[in-house]
């Protein structure tokens, strides 16, 4: 339970990222922040998952999520349920690309209200670990999150691609 259970949990494997993403986003009332190499589709594009940022971004009033998408040509060619979200909610859905210094950076993550996180430590690799309540952690990597979106820009191909 976010915000409650304190438990670091090895994940391994797509289906296990998958759920542990879709939780932990069912679970968020206030900011969720995602850094993705490509809006992994297995994880992101999801319908269930979909739903649950949708959710998030219409019922909580000052609700905040943002994105920093490192490689956008997946998206551009196949399209995604986050950038169609991304565009019917502008005011509440944000991705943006970050400076050059990070478009390597091997770690993903998602954060839900800065207490649980997903972290997966190798991109592409699909081990990692979920934690529904460890603020520390969670915080630690919020302000990482923070610092590379002070710094990124809007992505101007997915802002052209969305009109």
């Amino acid at each position: 339970m976010l915000g409650t259970t304190h438990d670091r949990t090895p994940l391994s494997g797509r289906d296990q990222f998958a759920l542990a993403c879709e939780c932990l986003t069912s679970q968020s009332r206030r900011r969720l922040t995602i850094f993705t190499f490509d809006l992994d589709p297995p994880l992101y594009d999801r319908e269930p998952f979909a739903e649950a940022l949708r959710r998030l971004a219409l019922e909580g009033r000052e609700s905040r999520i943002q994105i920093l998408l490192q490689e956008n040509l997946k998206v551009q060619q196949n399209g995604h349920r986050l950038l169609n979200l991304a565009r019917r909610l502008p005011s509440r859905i944000e991705i943006r690309r970050p400076i050059n210094d990070y478009i390597d950076f091997p770690e993903n993550f998602l954060i839900a209200d800065t207490v649980g996180y997903v972290h997966r430590s190798r991109f592409p690799d699909y081990q990692g670990v979920i934690d529904f309540n460890d603020p520390l952690r969670a915080i630690r990597l919020q302000e990482l999150f923070d610092h590379i979106w002070e710094r990124s820009e809007q992505d101007i191909e997915l802002r052209q691609f969305s009109l």
